[in-house]
């Protein structure tokens, strides 16, 4: 890949979209000078709109967001928007509002303000509250009835300035009729812009839950929403330049939280969602560090205080008991002895909080410790207690759940090792049982934030993939030569063939493989779709063996199959010639089994076309791909290892990429076979 191309396509992208806005302000102004009230709805439906994609888009995506500071202002949005586009329609000569002056419209454009500065104050008091780093766990269902939450009470709140404006008419006036504002309205000004400071130090405190893209934008918003509110407090006129250089600020305002919150937290999602992944992550680390040094100390200390016990501990009980109870206080596990029959003989500490049940319930029989074993894990523990009976010298470590008497499941982790004080004949096993579940917890979970992150590692690639696939369709609108837009179809089709894989492996549960067959007839498919074959009277004939392959196999094969399918496509049928395109994928052994072949001395007794497969099967490969069409064919002259045709350079390079082999027969048409073994 290219880097600096990629790079300068940024670039040149960057460089658009600062022109078209500098194109859009400088019409904008130009339609100020000469009718300020287009200009002021203009921008306003500029606002509203930013507004409402902030909304439509968090509000979809409520239920996955944990970061409430989202949550919030994705919710205020709609609100402010809609106060905005009521304060448009309100705007003196337009008429909406029957006897209602431009008081309305500047009413209108206080709650608006009042909102939107309020909920960038609260947003960041729902991250730094205390117990925020307890609660990140928060399920899914009650990320969104926060949010159900949130717009109730946005609801009640506008409703109640409604009828405040339009019933019991007690909301206080911000505009007289000869063009000043009130004091209501000036303060107003003052005290918004007073709250957005607040607001830009809330959010410096929280910074670290965002993205630092995310935060800088977020940042400047605040200033330039809070110069808005100054703006207008000093300017009592419209059309004035402070008038317009507000309206001018406040589409840049809203339009930087629509970049912080929908560019970059959804067309991006790694920034957003591995800012919250990244503080579990650092807490479970901890925890598991936590766990880990805890298991060492444990283990040291069994070894040398309590499977070791001295044999004065043995004869003097009493005082053995008195340290054992002081040393067991400080485990909190559960120590136990058996006899050599691996009957329990002794049993001390936490036994009723660990399973629910008495001591005596075990010492006397009544209970059985292995009964509280969840069944599938009790075979481990035997095999485990025979390999000791085997080896009298050997120290036994388990991990296993047990049921608690209420049904409680806990993971336990169990040391047992016979005491060393004991002959072998009448030895006595001793070791200790203690809780691990909230580690178990703390691996699952990390285990599930590793997976969701490697999906949405391969969701991006594949979002990324599929934006350059648009811009090349994009860019080859622009030239009419054949060869010119065969060639971007062509680098379209890589694209997409590599696209493809990442989504199936953001799909799949398996995180390292996926099912190759599916994607080849997903893959085809799309090939046929993209060459418009389905006029050509040309069909496709597939038999593949479910294989699952990995990304550093799956990638350079879907590649090969990608250059030659096409080619076919394009050469081997001319001029509406009818045929077929056959792909077949299987395993060697399969084919030997179906056979019943066998190989020696560089021969193979197959009939019909199964000899074209000897040399795989000589040379040990695992898998075989074939690919082929009873088109044309390829003309002798062309040397499939030594050619300039860019596709099957490709094809050549990428069968030795993944340790493989590709042969080229002319036989009936065209057929490639590759061969290979690594499973990616």
């Amino acid at each position: 890949m290219n880097i600096p191309a990629v790079r300068k396509n940024i670039l040149n992208v960057d460089f658009y979209e600062l022109m078209v806005w500098i194109t859009i302000v400088i019409l904008l102004y130009l339609i100020s000078l000469n009718n300020y009230l287009l200009f002021h709805v203009v921008i306003e439906l500029f606002s509203v709109y930013f507004a409402y994609v902030i909304f439509l888009i968090v509000w979809k995506a409520r239920s996955h967001l944990e970061n409430r500071y989202l949550l919030i202002l994705g919710v205020s949005y709609f609100f402010v928007g809609s106060f905005d586009f009521l304060s448009a329609l309100a705007f003196h000569h337009t008429g909406a509002f029957p006897g209602f002056g431009t008081n309305l419209t500047a009413q209108f454009w206080t709650i608006s303000r009042f909102l939107e500065s309020t909920s960038f104050l609260v947003a960041p008091l729902f991250l730094i509250r205390t117990g925020e780093r307890q609660e990140r766990n928060v399920k899914t269902l009650e990320s969104s009835i926060f949010a159900w939450k949130a717009f109730l009470v946005y609801s009640v709140i506008s409703v109640t300035c409604l009828i405040s404006i339009f019933f019991s008419e007690n909301f206080p006036a911000s505009y007289f009729q000869d063009s000043v504002f009130t004091q209501f309205k000036v303060a107003s000004g003052y005290l918004i812009s007073f709250i957005l400071l607040c607001s830009l130090f809330f959010l410096y405190i929280v910074r670290d839950r965002f993205e630092e893209k995310a935060f800088n934008l977020l940042s400047v918003s605040l200033v330039l929403t809070g110069s808005v509110s100054l703006l207008f407090a000093f300017d009592s006129q419209t059309g004035e330049v402070p008038g317009i250089l507000g309206l001018f600020f406040k589409l840049l305002s809203i339009y930087l939280v629509y970049k912080a919150i929908v560019d970059i937290g959804f067309e991006e999602p790694c920034s957003l969602l591995f800012s919250e992944l990244k503080h579990r992550e650092e807490d479970f680390k901890q925890k598991a560090i936590f766990f880990g040094d805890e298991y060492g100390h444990i283990y040291r200390t069994i070894n040398k205080r309590y499977l070791n016990r001295s044999a004065k501990e043995e004869d003097n009980p009493e005082d053995g008991l008195d340290s054992y109870s002081s040393y067991m206080q400080n485990l909190q596990g559960i120590g136990f002895q058996f006899n050599k029959d691996f009957k329990l003989i002794f049993l001390y500490g936490p036994v009723e909080e660990m399973t629910g049940y008495p001591k005596q319930d075990f010492l006397s029989g009544k209970v059985a410790w292995q009964e509280i074993i969840i069944p599938e894990d009790r075979p481990v523990i035997s095999k485990k207690k025979d390999k000791l009976k085997l080896n009298l010298n050997s120290i036994v470590e388990s991990e296993y759940r047990i049921k608690k008497k209420d049904g409680e499941i806990k993971w336990v982790r169990e040391i047992l090792q016979r005491i060393s004080a004991e002959s072998e004949s009448s030895g006595k096993f001793q070791g200790l049982v203690y809780d691990i579940t909230e580690r178990k917890m703390a691996e699952e979970t990390l285990e599930k934030i590793d997976k969701i992150r490697l999906k949405e590692v391969h969701h991006r690639i594949k979002n990324n993939l599929q934006v350059i696939s648009s811009l090349l369709s994009l860019q080859a609108e622009k030239f009419e030569d054949k060869e010119v837009l065969e060639a971007f179809r062509e680098s379209q089709n890589r694209v997409e063939s590599i696209a493809m894989i990442h989504e199936r492996l953001h799909e799949s549960e398996n995180m390292d493989a996926f099912d190759f067959s599916d994607y080849l007839r997903k893959l085809t498919t799309d090939l046929f779709n993209s060459y418009n074959v389905g006029n050509r009277n040309i069909s496709l004939k597939l038999s593949l063996e479910p294989v699952y392959l990995g990304m550093n196999t799956a990638i350079p094969l879907g590649i090969i199959v990608n250059e030659t399918v096409s080619n076919s496509l394009k050469h081997a049928f001319p001029a509406g010639k009818r045929g077929e395109v056959s792909i077949n994928f299987f395993k060697v052994e399969t084919l030997v089994a179906k056979c019943g072949t066998s190989c020696s001395d560089n021969y193979c007794s197959y009939e019909g076309d199964y000899t074209d497969y000897k040399d795989c099967i000589n040379n040990n490969f695992r898998y075989i791909l074939t690919v082929a069409d009873n088109g044309i064919g390829i003309p002798e002259e062309i040397d499939l290892k030594n050619t300039d045709s860019l596709g099957l350079q490709l094809v050549n390079i990428l069968a030795k990429q993944i340790g493989g082999r590709i042969e080229l027969k002319r036989d009936q048409g065209t057929k490639y076979i590759i061969c290979f073994s690594n499973e990616g």
